[in-house]
């Protein structure tokens, strides 16, 4: 009868070990997924930052060319189609 006893408390602590491991995995497994997303929004908020000066720069290379050329169309009366014009 011991050891019918003995098997009893050992399933017993088998199942409750199970159970908390069990409830300590959902645990883990919501706390990945959450620091996922979380991750995934830092590195989209990078990403548009890092766009947005690109742009920027961009916009500020574009508007010194602009300046450029039109001083150069200005000083020598070239009349040269914008940027973007059809048929070029």
């Amino acid at each position: 009868m011991e050891v019918v006893t003995e098997y009893a408390d050992q399933r017993t602590e088998l199942e409750e070990k199970i159970r908390s491991l069990e409830a300590e995995k959902a645990s883990l497994l919501a706390g990945v997924a959450s620091l996922k997303e979380k991750i995934a929004g830092y590195e989209l908020e990078r990403s548009a930052t890092a766009l947005e000066s690109e742009v920027e720069a961009l916009r500020t290379e574009k508007a010194v060319l602009d300046e450029k050329a039109a001083a150069y169309e200005a000083e020598a009366g070239y009349n040269l189609p914008p940027v973007g014009a059809e048929g070029i």
